[in-house]
Formats: C-alpha cells, sequence, structure tokens
C-alpha cells in the first residue's frame, strides 16, 4: 500500500511528461460545458480500495492517489466525501430499518396482551373482574380531589381578601391590564394582571353551596368526558371531519360518522333542530400561557372577542386547577353571543369550560353546556356539545391554535331571512370566525411593541409611538363600547320601537345611558340591515373613501368633506387600519372643529368600519398617552358581510336554508348610527331619526349604483 501512495514523474520514450499531458487530455474530454466524465471502473475499484483502508485521508494522501489515478485532487477529496456521506446514510437506514421492525414486535406483544387482559377471569369466581370496585375506587378520588379543591379556594379567598383593599370587578380593566393597553401609564399597575386569574374567586365562592346546583362531581365528570370526546375531534380528521361543499374548504363533521362513533340522543326539546360544526387552525403571537389566562378570565374573554360575545360571567367555580398553569380548572359560565346585526337573534349557553395541560408545550380549552340546576326552569334554544381549542407552543415564540365548534340548535328560532344563510352555513359563529377575531386581536397585541410604527402608517399627526398607543387605546373602547350598543337583546337596553320599513330595512330603536367621565348621558340609537347587489369589496371601498364620505355620513358637508390626516396600519391585513378625518377647511374656532376617529377591520364574517367624533382637546389628551377614561365616546358603526346561498349546500353534512332568495352575490349591510340626546325620547325625535336612518340608507344606495 505504501507504493500505491508514492510519486514519481514519468518521461516518455520523446522525452514529453506524460502524466501532464494525460491531464491535459481529461481536460479536453470534459467538453465547452465544464462537465466531468464519470471515473473508469478501474478507477472507482482502486478508490473503494483507498477508503476501505483510510476513510478520510489528508491533503497529502490524496495529492498521491490523484496521481497515482490520474485524477486531480479536487475529484478524489468530493469522491471522499460522497462515499462517507453516502455510508452513513446506508448506515442510518439500516438502523432504522432494525428500529421499526423492533416497534412492530412491540405493538404486537401489546396488542396480544391487552387482548388477553379483556378476557381474563377471576380465579375464584370465574368471572370478569368486578368493576364496583374501581367505581367506588374512582369516587373516593374524586371526593378527596374536591376536598383538595375546596381548601385551596378557601386559601386564595382569605389571600385576595388580605391583599387587596378593594376588589377589581371592571371587566374592561382586566382585559387592558391583560393586554398591556390600559388607561394609565403606572408601571406599577403591572402587578395587578397578576392577580386577573383568581380575581373572580371571592365573587363567585356564595353560589357553591347553592342548594338547587348539581353537585361537583357531576360536572367533573362531565368536563372529562368532553374533553375525550373534544381531543378525538382536534387531532382527527377524516373519516370524521370533511370539507363543505359550499366553499371546499371549511371543514364540517361527517354526521354518520360522528354518530357511529358518539352516539347520542338530541339535547334540546324542540320540534325541530339542527347542528352546526367546523375546524380550523391558526398561527398567532400570543404566549401560550398568556392565551389560557385569557380563556379562562370570563371578563378578559369577552373583550378579547367583542365582536362575538356580548355577556359573559362565571356561575361557579367547580375546580380551580394549579396556579402554575390553570391544569385543571373547571368554570361553569353564562355566555351570550351576537352576529353585530338586529335581525340576528343572539345565542345563550349555560356550560363548562375545563382547562387541561395535556403536554409542557400543549394546552387543550373545552365547552360543553350543561343543566346546572337540579329543577329546569326554562328550556334551551342553543346547545353546546364538546367544543374548544387546542393550543400548541412552537419554537419560534408563536402559537398554534386548533379552533373546534358544535353546537345543537332549536332551528324553531327563526332568524330573518336575510342573514339566515349566513348563520345556517356556519359563517356567523363558526371556528373560522373564533380564529379571525383572534389573529386579529394578536396583531393588535403587537402593535405594542417599543418604537415600532409600520412603513406604510401615513401623517405626521402619530409619529410618536406614545400616540399610537394611545390611539389603538381609545380605538379598542370604541369597539368594545359599538359593539355593546349594537347588542339588540332584551336585556341591557331599553327598547323603545321596533318597525319594518319597505325593502326589507328593519329599524330598531333603544335608549341607552353612556358612561364616560363626565357623567351619564342619554343616546338614540337607530340600525337597519339591508341588502346590496354589490360585491363587499365594493362597497367597503366605498365607505372607506374619504371623497366618497360626505355622500352617506351627515357629519359632513360636500362643500366641506372630510380629509384623512393621518393612519395607523395593521400589520395582518391591508384593510385593517386606523384613520383620523377632520375638515379640509376646518373651522376657525378650534373648539367647532370635527375630528372623526375611526378603525376599519376585516374577519371572517366581513368587514366593520366603527367610527365616533372626538374633540380636537380629547385628541391631545389621547396623542399625549394620559388617562383615556375622560374621554367620551359616541360610537356608530356599519358591518358588511358576504350574501351567501345555501342552493348547493350537501344536506349530508351541512345545514340548509329553507328560503333561498337565488343570490349568490351581493353583501349584507348594517348600519347604526348613534345620536346623543338630552331628554327622553319623544315621538317626534323618534320620526327625525327615523328619516335620518332612511336617508343615510338611501345615499348609500344611490352612492353604490
Amino acid at each position: 500500500m505504501a507504493s500505491s501512495f508514492s510519486s514519481s514523474s514519468r518521461i516518455g520514450s520523446d522525452g514529453r511528461d506524460v502524466q501532464q499531458e494525460g491531464s491535459n487530455e481529461r481536460k479536453r474530454a470534459r467538453g465547452s460545458s465544464g462537465t466531468c466524465v464519470r471515473h473508469t471502473p478501474q478507477q472507482i475499484a482502486k478508490l473503494e480500495e483507498f477508503f476501505k483502508e483510510q476513510p478520510s485521508p489528508n491533503d497529502h494522501q490524496r495529492k498521491q492517489i490523484a496521481e497515482e489515478l490520474e485524477l486531480e485532487p479536487r475529484q478524489i477529496k468530493f469522491w471522499f466525501q460522497n462515499k462517507r456521506t453516502k455510508s452513513k446514510a446506508e448506515l442510518e437506514r439500516e438502523q432504522n430499518d432494525a428500529l421499526r421492525a423492533e416497534n412492530f414486535k412491540l405493538k404486537m406483544e401489546s396488542f396480544i396482551m391487552i387482548e388477553q387482559l379483556k378476557t381474563i377471569k377471576c380465579s375464584s369466581c370465574g368471572n370478569l373482574p368486578c368493576q364496583n370496585f374501581e367505581n367506588n375506587k374512582n369516587v373516593e378520588q374524586l371526593m378527596l380531589e374536591n376536598a383538595r379543591l375546596k381548601d385551596e379556594i378557601e386559601k386564595t379567598r382569605k389571600l385576595v381578601e388580605s391583599n387587596m383593599e378593594k376588589p377589581q370587578s371592571q371587566p374592561e380593566l382586566q382585559l387592558e391590564l391583560t393586554l398591556g393597553i390600559g388607561c394609565s401609564n403606572d408601571p406599577s399597575q403591572a402587578s395587578a394582571a397578576n392577580i386577573s386569574a383568581v380575581q373572580s374567586v371571592p365573587q363567585n365562592l356564595g353560589l357553591s353551596s347553592d342548594e338547587n346546583i348539581i353537585p361537583k362531581a357531576q360536572m367533573i365528570g362531565a368536563a372529562i368526558a368532553a374533553k375525550d370526546e373534544l381531543l378525538r375531534l382536534l387531532t382527527t380528521n377524516e373519516p370524521l371531519w370533511i370539507k363543505s361543499r359550499a366553499d371546499n374548504q371549511t371543514l364540517i363533521l361527517h354526521r354518520r360518522s360522528y354518530e357511529r362513533i358518539f352516539p347520542r340522543v338530541p339535547l334540546i326539546e324542540s320540534s325541530k333542530t339542527r347542528e352546526e360544526s367546523s375546524k380550523g387552525s391558526r398561527i398567532v403571537n400570543i404566549s401560550p400561557m398568556r392565551l389560557v389566562d385569557m380563556f379562562m378570565d370570563p371578563g378578559i374573554w369577552r373583550h378579547l372577542f367583542s365582536t362575538i360575545i356580548s355577556k359573559a360571567h362565571t356561575i361557579q367555580e367547580v375546580g380551580m386547577g394549579t396556579l402554575e398553569n390553570r391544569s385543571g380548572a373547571i368554570l361553569l359560565m353564562h355566555a351570550d353571543m351576537h352576529v353585530l346585526s338586529p335581525l340576528v337573534p343572539s345565542r345563550e349557553f349555560n356550560f363548562l369550560r375545563y382547562c387541561e395541560q395535556i403536554t409542557d408545550s400543549v394546552w387543550v380549552i373545552t365547552d360543553v353546556s350543561i343543566d346546572y340546576l337540579k329543577e329546569k326552569t326554562l328550556t334551551p334554544h342553543s346547545w353546546k356539545l364538546p367544543s374548544g381549542c387546542l393550543i400548541k407552543a412552537m419554537l419560534n415564540g408563536f402559537t398554534e391554535v386548533t379552533w373546534v365548534e358544535h353546537v345543537e340548535l332549536d332551528d324553531n328560532i327563526q332568524t330573518y331571512s336575510l342573514y339566515k344563510d349566513v348563520v345556517s352555513t356556519g359563517i356567523a359563529y363558526g371556528a373560522q370566525r373564533w380564529l379571525s377575531e383572534l389573529s386579529r386581536m394578536s396583531e393588535r397585541l403587537s402593535s405594542f411593541v417599543p418604537n415600532y410604527i409600520p412603513s406604510n402608517d401615513t401623517g405626521a399627526v402619530i409619529g410618536a409611538a406614545e400616540g399610537r398607543k394611545g390611539m389603538i387605546k381609545l380605538c379598542h373602547r370604541m369597539l368594545k363600547s359599538f359593539c355593546e350598543m349594537l347588542n339588540m337583546s332584551k336585556r341591557g337596553l331599553q327598547q323603545v320601537m321596533t318597525r319594518k320599513t319597505k325593502e326589507g330595512v328593519w329599524i330598531c330603536m333603544n335608549q341607552m345611558n353612556i358612561e364616560s367621565g363626565q357623567g351619564n348621558r342619554r343616546s338614540l340609537v337607530t340600525a337597519a340591515s339591508f341588502w346590496l347587489p354589490n360585491p363587499l369589496n365594493d362597497v367597503l371601498n366605498f365607505f372607506i373613501d374619504a371623497d366618497k364620505r360626505a355622500q352617506w355620513d351627515f357629519y359632513w358637508r360636500e362643500s366641506n368633506p372630510p380629509i384623512e390626516i393621518s393612519r395607523i396600519c395593521n400589520r395582518q391585513h391591508s384593510a385593517n387600519f386606523i384613520s383620523l378625518f377632520q375638515e379640509k377647511i376646518p373651522a376657525a374656532n378650534p373648539s367647532e372643529r370635527v375630528i372623526i376617529i375611526q378603525e376599519n377591520f376585516v374577519n371572517h364574517l366581513g368587514s366593520y368600519i366603527v367610527y365616533a367624533p372626538i374633540k380636537v382637546g380629547e385628541l391631545g389628551v389621547t396623542l399625549r398617552g394620559h388617562d383615556l377614561s375622560m374621554v367620551s365616546l359616541l360610537p356608530s358603526g356599519i358591518t358588511i358581510t358576504e350574501a351567501v346561498s345555501t342552493a348547493n349546500v350537501s344536506a349530508a353534512g351541512e345545514a340548509s336554508s329553507s328560503r333561498n332568495h337565488g343570490r349568490t352575490r351581493g353583501s349584507l349591510v348594517t348600519i347604526a348610527l348613534q345620536i346623543q340626546i338630552s331628554d327622553y325620547i319623544n315621538s317626534g325625535f323618534m320620526e327625525t331619526a327615523n328619516s335620518l336612518l332612511n336617508l343615510t340608507v338611501q345615499r348609500i344606495k344611490d352612492g353604490l349604483k
């Protein structure tokens, strides 16, 4: 082998360097393309011999091999590199095959042992093992767990009472502290966020002794069973989930497959029931633990999804769970959900919310309806079957959320035909709407990155990061107020008049009190929903176009139209931004100048435009980041939803509308106007408000012709 690595020059009979000529011939053989020819079998055989003796030759050895085989050193280098890589891959493949075979063998042995355990019999009586002993053991474990939870609740109550002079009960404050968008800039208030998880404990402990509520053990059992079903739905696709024929994208439950795995009877006592189901996933920029805390605080959860949830509160805390990760926490809750239209009735649920940490980086939040009262007082019209989300931490700091919505409904509760198809196809309350709103709020949170100003922000009025933060806070409060205003349920607003006008326009007038730093004020809310033949994007562009604003908004005159003086953009969607408008020719007196703050955003249901007038002085307070509770807001707004038809929806897995309007295009628009009043409403004022709303609707239709 030593001779193989020796080097010597070979001179031909005519004195020429034979080795140099061979090198030149190899270079000519490569051609103009520069592609190397394959090694000869003799060269490969020699290289294989060298590789067995020395897999990693040094530079000197590679040079000797190259001279002996009439190759270049770099070719030798690359051949040995490729050979080592190939050998390593072959070795790993052999190891993987051996592991697969061993794994299969272990699985088969485990399967055989499990089957044998199912048929094992008692040695004394010859029967299958008695189940009563296991049941009694489980009951004893539940009783011990309940006793431990009661002790933890009592300790927490004493701790909270001793450390809190005044319990904070404002859900808005809880949301702002958790989301980092509080009205105050005092850093000391950050500590209040740490107690938000246990804040509702002293307020709800009194309900635990109510004799009319079913035992906690029964609720815990229902929550655990629902969690098991939800995990199956979250981690399984086909055959449980199929694509909707309406859009070939939305995942819905295959009814036969679901009922075969989870047989049950209808839970709503009605002559006509139907089910809605949907599934989706999305990646959001919120940490998993922070998201879990938001879901387990009803006040924060309601304001996190303010466009969906109108009311939410805790009825009873069934299980507190661990303080570190909330695993094991069970809440008995009530929630109302809405679509922000007076034509769509809200959905009310009494349900259990159960949080469990599956692994170090995975949580599951389970919701399931329950009749928690021993004596039934009202028949529910909506029932939440096991639903919820899987929260999974990702390596890049983001969170993957997989969502399942599954409800049973009383179809005798009619939705006005204008929105019937939107509701029946699952667009109004489906999983994608929840995920879309969660994604929007996560982008809202990321807008508070210090000194982050997007490149597409315009205007110098909100150039400072503190000013942007104040504007985003104020818009969040404006949107929350708008959603509460448009909640046309029988509770919360005093209904004054409801009437139906021609062309399917419904008008609901309500009077409500406005709470602000300047005391209570009274306002009149008028709302109308109607259909337009124009596509959603055309309608949205019409409303956000400042040049066309005076055509429909009574705040502005066409002789002095508004101009956009500043904009704050959201990183998620180009149609998500906050704008400031003022008159093209401002009034000479600053106190008479009108500034409109407006937020536009898009989610799965449609597009939203919410706006409110604001005084110039209050705008300065906002931009300086001062306390925003003294800023008065009187929001109005518009929601736009794409009109759909269920004519082609499959009856196998989806609900169909009993009436089809024959429209597959167009938009459903709801406009809500809020007018401040100084006294009680009289008939003349209501007629004026009625005329104003009708005029606005007609202007919108004329502007979109």
